[in-house]
């Protein structure tokens, strides 16, 4: 190091100047920079739900999905598009052999009818009708002791929920079914289902990871899924 009085180098080690005999400060050590974490924006509303809970909730759901997709499907008499689809993709059955019409047209709809009532507005209404109620739960999460609530701990909307079923069905199903119907030949759609169970779990994991235990389709619509304190 140099002195600050006559210029010259001198031994950094010592206190003085080797030279003129002035005092040296030593120079101060580098400061460390502790990075602190990200903290994200809100307030803490409650207890965030977490991944286990969440993941049962699910499952008691579906359960109940599925049963009253059955009733309505056949209140509304529309399981022969179920059928038709079970002919065409299980049996490769010729389309112009399912209906007296023969045509196209004449398969498709009630198939589109059937399946469209059960994966989509079945759900759609339980869910978005059920979490946007006073409840703020379907059953599963009442099970479960989970309310489904805004980045605020307010009840969500109808459209608010709406839009949190869009983002679940479209990671949850429409991707995971999207990449399914790729799969040519035994390897092929073996690969496509992988990776669809993983699309699937993916958006666990990220419940999982975060810190408010959000899903990709609770940071779309911007909600917050909490444990109901009794």
């Amino acid at each position: 190091m140099f002195c600050p009085k006559c210029g010259k180098e001198t031994d950094a080690s010592g206190k003085y100047c080797q030279w003129c005999g002035a005092p040296i400060e030593p120079a101060p050590a580098n400061q460390t920079v502790i990075a602190t974490p990200e903290v994200e924006e809100g307030p803490e509303v409650g207890v965030y739900a977490g991944l286990g809970r969440r993941f049962v909730a699910w499952i008691a759901d579906s359960i109940i999905i599925v049963i009253l997709g059955i009733i309505v499907i056949a209140f509304f008499n529309l399981i022969t598009g179920f059928r038709y689809l079970y002919y065409i993709v299980v049996s490769h059955a010729p389309i112009s052999s399912l209906t007296e019409a023969g045509t196209y047209d004449a398969a498709i709809g009630p198939i589109i009818a059937a399946v469209g009532v059960f994966i989509i507005i079945v759900p759609w209404l339980y869910y978005a009708g059920l979490e946007a109620s006073r409840s703020h739960a379907t059953p599963g999460k009442v099970l479960m002791h989970l309310a489904v609530t805004d980045l605020a701990g307010n009840q969500v909307s109808f459209a608010r929920a709406t839009l949190r079923f869009i983002g679940m069905f479209f990671f949850g199903l429409f991707i995971p079914l999207f990449v399914i119907g790729f799969g040519v030949g035994i390897i092929g759609l073996t690969i496509s289902c992988v990776i669809a169970v993983v699309i699937i779990l993916l958006n666990f994991l990220v419940i999982g990871l975060t810190k408010k235990r959000q899903g990709i389709h609770d940071k779309i619509a911007g909600c917050l899924v909490l444990l109901q304190q009794d």
